[in-house]
């Protein structure tokens, strides 16, 4: 019989909701609790979800029955919220970008190292069904080798200026919220960072009068001369659509960031492939979470500290690619 792990939920805000109906799906874990800066908000969760207490986050770290915390708070706070939980003894996983720069990863990894606890940035994509598929094909050679990776992923935001995705001094940007979905995707592909990375970004170019990137394009060229052409945005509804062309054929993955289809064409060969989210509550329809959730409950039972699956060095090596095209940006975080 598996162990049963006790998480908790380390901030209240509204990505919660979307979180617990994958929870929901899985078997072998409890919520015990939920902390927010303020008890309101997280008492407003915690009815919604029927999860019986609410904390502080200094209460949640020191409870010594929670065995892992989720961190689903602004960028700009996941190092604080992670470090401390991780020297309260806390397993984490902290939703993405882990960081918001690569230093501040450093710590974090440090820091897991130190107190010999599980930390993983929560890249749920590479848990989907429909992503190790495609990857075993790649790895199989079904389209040959691949020559080039397409992906968008962008939306257009409500048209006010009160929202985290347009504030700067709280990580806001198409980069830190979409963009990482890309890079992470081409990571996941070509198992390597790219040699030269370039970038185009747009700032400061509508009503808002945003300083953060609107929208913005970026090119990863590696070793091989292989390609990663990619798109984000925060300004620009887009069609969330990924392409790997290979030599001998290519796949099409629409919203490759949770994705339930895969098609690959081969010569004149088409193959569809649809993996649809089981659903244990249909009241409670999960877009897909369950399927990290489920992986990460699995290496808390089997002692893993490190994922193999989203390494350290994985996040590492998405985090600098941000930090590079920041840099051909000129765009800094307050906190920096």
């Amino acid at each position: 019989m598996s162990r049963i792990i006790r998480w908790g939920i380390l901030g209240a805000g509204e990505v919660v909701d979307r979180w617990m109906r994958g929870a929901m799906q899985v078997e072998n874990m409890e919520i015990v609790a939920i902390a927010s800066r303020t008890r309101e908000s997280a008492r407003k969760r915690a009815d919604k979800w029927n999860i019986p207490v609410t904390m502080t986050y200094d209460e949640m770290i020191a409870d010594h029955n929670i065995d892992i915390v989720y961190i689903p708070v602004p960028h700009t706070a996941h190092k604080e919220l992670a470090v401390k939980a991780m020297n309260g003894g806390k397993s984490v996983l902290v939703e993405k970008p882990a960081a918001i720069n690569e230093q501040e990863l450093k710590e974090m990894i440090s820091c897991a190292k130190e107190n010999h606890v599980f930390f993983m940035e929560a890249v749920w994509t590479r848990f989907f069904p429909i992503i190790r598929l495609a990857l075993e094909k790649i790895k199989n050679g079904d389209i040959g080798e691949v020559k080039s990776v397409e992906s968008a992923f962008s939306f257009r935001v409500k048209d006010d200026n009160h929202s985290r995705l347009v504030d700067i001094s709280r990580g806001g940007g198409g980069l830190l919220d979409t963009g990482v979905y890309n890079l992470h995707f081409a990571h996941m592909v070509y198992g390597k960072s790219p040699v030269k990375l370039q970038g185009l970004a747009t700032m400061d170019s509508d009503e808002l009068h945003l300083q953060v990137d609107e929208q913005a394009a970026y090119i990863g060229q590696y070793d091989h001369g292989e390609l990663a052409v990619m798109t984000s945005g925060i300004r620009t509804q887009m069609l969330d659509t990924a392409y790997v062309y290979g030599t001998k054929g290519y796949m099409i993955i629409p919203r490759f960031w949770k994705p339930t289809i895969l098609q690959t064409v081969t010569g004149n060969k088409t193959e569809t492939v649809e993996e649809k989210i089981p659903q244990k509550f249909k009241e409670f329809e999960d877009e897909g979470y369950q399927f990290e959730i489920q992986y990460v409950n699995e290496c808390l039972t089997s002692g893993c500290k490190e994922s193999p699956l989203v390494s350290w060095d994985n996040s590492l090596q998405v985090i600098r690619q941000c930090d590079e095209l920041r840099r051909q940006w000129g765009l800094k975080y307050p906190t920096e």
